[in-house]
């Protein structure tokens, strides 16, 4: 298993304002690889690693077809090893294969199973099925061998069959890698299913093949009026708003060591707020003194399941009041997130609490 858990370096949590999935990281390419549907609608997103550090990353290709997308990043990654393709791997069936990747959207886990057809025939395609656990989250990821080889992208499962998931093989994969390196430009593209031809704008039928395309992948998601409103407000912090994005109207990120979460709640309240702390072993009753009695304006402290959260929250009709009150919710974004990550060192210094188990180590 060493090997595999030094892949965890090379897997990453793919975050949308949809939902999160998972992707991997073939570093000889220098590319990302996910599913379509973990980022159908953008054309950039947030990659994520383990230690919660996110990167922009651009979709330079992508294909419904075979639920097949590539993801060119910011900037190199500084990984050792990167997920590797071997040609002359054909898998078999009882073959131990593993598969990786952020289920649910929780940290990386690696699941164990056999390969139990190689070649499944499913909707005129073939896919690798496995009985290694596949939940959503995992989509994008990788399914590999126990050296680290892979075997595809972990795709889909049968929701009402326990132990049946499918993953893309490698010769799409391969396919899709190929027909990527002619978009020397890193543009959005669409990959006909027929003939692998790129096309970088909307158009009925290929070019080349004249197979139909479809086109509406090239349609960006829009914005609502208020999910632009907070990534507007995010964007005074000078954080990228595409980097904070963890599903619908939800938002998160890293002010200092803290994490900062602004949400919507049962459609009717924002919600913004910090796990900064949890509390000390020994010694809480200053604490709690303390927490009771300090005054920190219009933020909230409170303790839940042994944490510390310091909070706001206000009612979705009273943001849009007018412009001032929009100007005051912009402002409380800003200052929530100073306050948190001001707060957080505090309670480490003075009441010997340890830093929230969401914090990022700065």
């Amino acid at each position: 298993m060493q090997t595999l858990e030094i892949l965890k370096d090379a897997t990453f949590k793919i975050l949308t304002a949809r939902g999160t999935g998972s992707g991997f990281y073939l570093k000889e390419e220098n590319l990302i690889l996910t599913n379509h549907h973990v980022v159908e609608g953008f054309q950039e997103v947030a990659v994520e690693d383990d230690d919660k550090n996110r990167i922009l990353g651009r979709v330079i290709l992508t294909n419904p077809d075979m639920d097949i997308a590539i993801l060119r990043l910011a900037k190199k990654l500084e990984v050792e090893h990167g997920i590797s393709i071997d040609d002359t791997l054909i898998p078999s069936r009882q073959q131990k294969v593993f598969a990786l990747g952020y289920p649910f959207g929780m940290p990386f886990t690696i699941t164990e199973g056999i390969v139990s057809n190689p070649e499944q025939h499913m909707n005129g395609k073939h896919f690798v099925q496995t009985d290694a656990a596949i939940n959503p989250g995992n989509s994008g990821g990788p399914l590999v061998t126990q050296d680290g080889k892979l075997v595809g992208i972990n795709s889909s499962k049968f929701n009402n069959a326990d132990n049946v998931g499918f993953a893309i093989p490698t010769k799409a994969v391969k396919e899709a890698i190929d027909s990527v390196k002619k978009n020397e430009e890193d543009k959005f593209s669409l990959q006909c299913p027929s003939c692998g031809n790129l096309s970088y704008e909307v158009k009925e039928f290929c070019d080349n093949c004249g197979a139909t395309l479809q086109k509406d992948v090239f349609d960006v998601l829009a914005l609502t009026e208020f999910s632009q409103f907070i990534e507007d407000s995010l964007a005074e912090l000078d954080v990228n708003p595409v980097l904070t994005r963890a599903g619908h109207e939800f938002w998160e990120f890293h002010q200092g060591s803290s994490l900062i979460r602004v949400f919507v709640m049962d459609r009717n309240y924002l919600y913004l707020t910090s796990p900064i702390n949890n509390l000390p072993k020994q010694n809480l009753e200053e604490l709690y003194k303390y927490l009771i009695s300090s005054d920190q304006g219009e933020f909230n402290l409170g303790v839940y399941k042994n944490t510390i959260f310091v909070s706001y929250r206000i009612h979705m009709t009273d943001i849009f009041k007018d412009d001032d009150t929009k100007a005051d919710i912009k402002n409380k974004i800003k200052a929530l997130a100073l306050k948190a990550d001001e707060l957080d060192d505090f309670f480490v210094d003075e009441y010997n609490c340890t830093m929230s188990t969401y914090a990022r180590n700065v």
